[in-house]
C-alpha cells in the first residue's frame, strides 16, 4: 500500500537494512524483554516521574482532565511532565443508544502496585431504569517498544514527524509506547509507572434515554485507591448496527499471520476457528469488504537491495490453485470459497476483493502447479503478453462462472494496488474483451488518476484535495464508491502505533467533511513474528496492522478503538444530514470544521472531537 515513492538503500540513520530469503528486515532499538510492564526504570527515570507525579504515594487521573476526552490521548508509561487531571473528581460522558463509549483513568505509585483493576457498579437511571456495570469493559492499556528505525522507504513519516514526545517515553533501551488493550482481571504495575485503564461503555439499543449516575472504584493492593461518582448522559438518538453502517469500511486483512502468530498449521480447523474470530472483530467495525487473494504473494516488491520479496513479514498466499497441464490452466476456488463463506458467516461483506491481477511494484508473475510434473512453477511474464494473456484469459472467464454461480458475481471485485493508470488501462481493456461482466467491478487503492477506471476507489493522501465533493457526487449517483486511505505517511493523521490517538478518531470525521463514502487501511494483521518484541518489520511501526494477537483472537489497540468511534460519530452525521434534507446546516458544517481544524494531533485540542459531536447529537434530538 501506497510505496510509490523512491526508495533508499543499505545503511539509513543507524538501521540496518537485512534482507534473507524470506523477508526483509529491519534492525531498531527493540527490546529483548517479554514483559514490559515489569522493567525497572532507572534512576534519572524514577526522579523524572516522581517529579511528575508530585508525590511518591499512589495517585489516580483523569487523563485530559475530562473522562469524555481521556481515551483520545496516549498515557506514557514513564509522565515527564506534571501530571494533568489529579484533581478531576467526577466522570461524566455522553452517549446515545447502541454504541460504544471509550475512557481511561490512569494509576501510578512510587512503589509497585498488585492486583490493579477496576469495578464499574451499576449506573440508575430514569424510572430506576439500570446500564449493567457488567455491560463495560475494562482492559489494560498494555506497552510496546517502540523501534527509532527509518524504514527503506524514504517516504515513511518517522517517529519525530508523528509522536509530540509525550506518547513515547523511556530510556531508549527501550522506549515504549501504549497501544495493545490487555485482557485481564488485573495488572501488576512496577513503581513509578503510569498504567491506563481502559474502559469501553456498551450503551444498549433499548436504553432509556435521561441521566445515569453509578461509581467506578480503582483498586490496587487488595483495597480501593479511588472512587469516582460517574454520570452517563444518553440521549434518544442510536447508531445501528455495525452491519447497517453507511460508512465504507475497507481493511486489508492477512490470514497467514493469523495462523503463524498463533501457532497453528495454516488453514487448519484451528487456523479456520481463528480467522472466525478475526472477522467477527471486523464485523464489529462494519467491515465491507472480504479481501482475498487470487494469486500467491500479490504484494511482491522489487527492493531496493536487489532483492525480490513480500513487503510483509509473511508473504500471502494464494486462495485460488492454479494449476497447468502443458495446454491449458485449470483452476481450484475450493479454499477461496470457504474464506469468503466463513467471512460472510461473521458479518463481513458483502464486497469481495480479489487480489490481484497486477504484482506490487514488481515484475508480473504466475505461480501454479505443472501437472506434468508435479512441481511448484513460478514464472515471470509481461504485462499483455502472449503468457499473461493466455493466463488470465483463462482464468477471468473461468472466475466469473464460478461467482455468477456462487451468486455473488454482483460483489465480487477486480482489487488492485497503486497502479499506474497506464498500467491499469492495459488491465480495463483486456477485462472488457475476456470478462466483460467485470469492467464496473474494478476497485483501486491508489492515484486519483485511475478515477476513470475504478468503480470502488479509494484515493490516496496526495489527491484527496483533488478528489472534490462535487466529483464525489457524481460518483455516487452512477453507483461507485469514493473512499481515501493513509499508509506510512502523512504523518498526520495517522493510525501509527505512536500517532496520537486523537487522529484515528478523526479520519471518520474527514470522510464526513469531504462527503466521502469511508476509509482503507492496509493493513488489518500484517504481523511480523512478535509485534509485542519486534514490533517493525519495514514500514513505520503500526502501519502493517491495527490490532495484536491476543491469546485466543486478536488483542484490540487503542487505534482500533478510537476508528470505531469515529465511525459512529459518522453514521451521526450521516442521520442528521438525511434529517436535514441532504444539505448540512450551518451547524453541522461548524461541527465538522471543529472535528477537522487541526489534523496534527500533537497540537489539536481533543476536545474538539466532543464539542463537535456533541454539536451534532443536539440536532439529531432537537
Amino acid at each position: 500500500m501506497a510505496r510509490t515513492s523512491s526508495l533508499v538503500a543499505g545503511f539509513v540513520a543507524g538501521v540496518v537494512v537485512a534482507a534473507s530469503t524470506t523477508a526483509i528486515a529491519v534492525t531498531g532499538t527493540a527490546t529483548t524483554s517479554t514483559d514490559l510492564n515489569s522493567k525497572a526504570t532507572t534512576t534519572w527515570l524514577t526522579v523524572k516521574v516522581a517529579d511528575a507525579m508530585g508525590t511518591r504515594d499512589t495517585i489516580t487521573w483523569v487523563p485530559t482532565g475530562s473522562f469524555a476526552g481521556s481515551a483520545e490521548e496516549r498515557v506514557p508509561r514513564y509522565p515527564m511532565t506534571p501530571i494533568q487531571g489529579k484533581d478531576t473528581k467526577e466522570l461524566k460522558l455522553s452517549a446515545v443508544r447502541n454504541e460504544q463509549v471509550s475512557a481511561q483513568l490512569a494509576i501510578a505509585s512510587g512503589k509497585k502496585l498488585d492486583d490493579v483493576n477496576a469495578v464499574v457498579g451499576d449506573l440508575t437511571g430514569p424510572g430506576g431504569a439500570k446500564l449493567s456495570g457488567a455491560d463495560t469493559q475494562v482492559r489494560f492499556v498494555k506497552y510496546v517498544p517502540v523501534q527509532r528505525s527509518k524504514s527503506e522507504v524514504d517516504w515513511s513519516a518517522t517517529i519525530d514527524q508523528v509522536s509530540s514526545g509525550k506518547e513515547v517515553s523511556g530510556d531508549r533501551n527501550p522506549d515504549v509506547v501504549g497501544d495493545p488493550l490487555e485482557e485481564g482481571s488485573s495488572v501488576d504495575v512496577p513503581a513509578y509507572a503510569a498504567q491506563p485503564l481502559w474502559f469501553t461503555f456498551h450503551i444498549p439499543k433499548g436504553a432509556k434515554p435521561g441521566t445515569y449516575t453509578g461509581t467506578v472504584k480503582v483498586n490496587a493492593d487488595g483495597r480501593t485507591q479511588s472512587t469516582y461518582p460517574l454520570t452517563i448522559e444518553v440521549a434518544d438518538a442510536s447508531v445501528p448496527d455495525p452491519k447497517d453502517y453507511s460508512f465504507f469500511l475497507d481493511v486489508w486483512a492477512q490470514p497467514e499471520t493469523i495462523a503463524k502468530n498463533h501457532g497453528v498449521k495454516l488453514w487448519s480447523d484451528e487456523h479456520w476457528k481463528l480467522i472466525d474470530k478475526y472477522d467477527r472483530d471486523l464485523a464489529s467495525r462494519g467491515q465491507k469488504v472480504i479481501n482475498t487473494t487470487i494469486v500467491d504473494n500479490p504484494w511482491h516488491h522489487q527492493w531496493s537491495l536487489g532483492t525480490r520479496e513480500s513487503q510483509t513479514a509473511t508473504p500471502y498466499t494464494s486462495m485460488v490453485g492454479w494449476a497447468w497441464n502443458g495446454k491449458t490452466f485449470s483452476f481450484d476456488f475450493t479454499r477461496w470459497d470457504k474464506y469468503v463463506e466463513t467471512a460472510r458467516r461473521a458479518g463481513l461483506g458483502p464486497d469481495i476483493g480479489a487480489f490481484s491481477m497486477l504484482a506490487f511494484q514488481d515484475q508480473e508473475h504466475l505461480t501454479y502447479t505443472d501437472t506434468t510434473t508435479g512441481k511448484t512453477v513460478y514464472e515471470n511474464v509481461d504485462l499483455g503478453g502472449d503468457r499473461w494473456r493466455q493466463a488470465w484469459g483463462a482464468f477471468l472467464p473461468a472466475f466469473e462462472k464460478h461467482v455468477k454461480a456462487k451468486g455473488w458475481l454482483d460483489h465480487t471485485w477486480l482489487s488492485f494496488d497503486e497502479r499506474p493508470i497506464d498500467t491499469m488501462t492495459v488491465v480495463k481493456n483486456f477485462v472488457h474483451e475476456v470478462a466483460p461482466a467485470f469492467d464496473n467491478r474494478i476497485s483501486v487503492a491508489g492515484s486519483i488518476n485511475t478515477e476513470g477506471v475504478a468503480s470502488n476507489l479509494s484515493v490516496d493522501w496526495g489527491g484527496i484535495d483533488a478528489m472534490t465533493k462535487e466529483k464525489v457526487e457524481e460518483r455516487r449517483k452512477a453507483g461507485k464508491i469514493t473512499t481515501f486511505y493513509v499508509y506510512g505517511s502523512p504523518a498526520h493523521p495517522n493510525t501509527l502505533s505512536y500517532s496520537p490517538a486523537v487522529e484515528s478518531r478523526m479520519l471518520p470525521w474527514i470522510s464526513a467533511q469531504r462527503d466521502l463514502d469511508g476509509f482503507l487501511r492496509w493493513s488489518y494483521n500484517s504481523w511480523t513474528s512478535d509485534p509485542f518484541k519486534q514490533p517493525v518489520h519495514i514500514f513505520t511501526q503500526g502501519d502493517e496492522y491495527l490490532v495484536y494477537p491476543g491469546k485466543d483472537g486478536p488483542m484490540s489497540s487503542i487505534r482500533w478503538e478510537q476508528l470505531k468511534e469515529g465511525i459512529e460519530d459518522y453514521e451521526l452525521i450521516a442521520q442528521l444530514r438525511k434529517k436535514d434534507g441532504g444539505t448540512d446546516s450551518d451547524a453541522l458544517t461548524e461541527a465538522l470544521t471543529t472535528a477537522t481544524r487541526n489534523l496534527d494531533g500533537r497540537t489539536k485540542d481533543v476536545n474538539d472531537i466532543e464539542t463537535a459531536r456533541a454539536a451534532v447529537v443536539k440536532g439529531l434530538t432537537s
